[in-house]
């Protein structure tokens, strides 16, 4: 499997911070308002770090320092 370059990697990982923050801020909402979301609050974000982890770790060239 081809991995992904530091930039592309930082592109996915930003991404996945914006998304899980409206995630985040759409349980707030429902709460607000007096209903349940299936899903509680700080999953996301629990999901989202090991997700970031795995595209850090496993997923991204490493670099060749001499």
């Amino acid at each position: 499997m081809k991995k992904f370059n530091g930039m592309e990697s930082n592109l996915i990982c930003d991404a996945l911070d914006y998304y899980v923050d409206h995630l985040e801020s759409e349980i707030k909402a429902l709460e607000e308002k007096g209903r349940t979301s299936i899903f509680a609050p700080g999953f996301y974000p629990m999901i989202k770090d090991e997700l970031v982890d795995k595209i850090k770790k496993d997923m991204t060239k490493k670099q060749i320092t001499n």
